[in-house]
């Protein structure tokens, strides 16, 4: 199973999302918007995975902290990637944010999880093979985080999925 944790976001949340990549569409000669349903911020990626580590998986998501996290959507970026960038919308520093992510991966290491530890960037990916002239700026926007998961990736009749597996609600 190719596996991650993620950030999810509230409705309101995704469809502010949405309009900012609306917002972009006008200047891309060619890119992939990520869909709404697929819309998150990664907190760790794991890739492919035995699905015995679920229960294991489970419980380390149980154990990070559950406190609500805002985050502020403050500038969009760009990974240059070779076929079309990536586009993304950065998230300004919030040690709540960076601080469960920093014990999410401390709990991976402890329990032994193997998977590629990058260095975190706080993002959520708008497009993918994006060629453009430029990108527009945007207002910066305020959400509170509505729960984190173990998500898989995969692809349900030949479109890219994310569905939660296990979910703790922020409060």
């Amino acid at each position: 199973m190719r596996l991650f944790y993620a950030l999810l976001f509230p409705e309101h949340t995704l469809r502010e999302l949405i309009s900012i990549q609306n917002a972009i569409n006008p200047y891309l000669y060619k890119g992939n918007a990520t869909r709404k349903e697929n819309l998150h911020l990664t907190l760790a990626f794991l890739g492919e995975q035995d699905e015995k580590l679920l229960p294991l998986l489970s419980s380390i998501l149980d154990a990070l902290p559950g406190k609500e996290i805002e985050v502020t959507f403050n500038h969009l970026g760009v990974f240059p990637k070779k076929g079309g960038d990536i586009i993304y919308t950065g998230i300004a520093y919030h040690q709540r944010l960076f601080q469960v992510q920093k014990t999410l991966i401390a709990l991976l290491q402890e329990y032994h999880v193997v998977f590629k530890d990058t260095r975190f960037k706080a993002h959520v990916t708008l497009f993918r093979r994006a060629q453009y002239e430029e990108i527009p700026s945007f207002t910066p926007c305020i959400s509170r985080a509505s729960s984190i998961a173990l998500m898989q990736s995969h692809r349900v009749r030949g479109i890219l999925t994310y569905s939660p597996i296990y979910s703790k609600i922020l409060q």
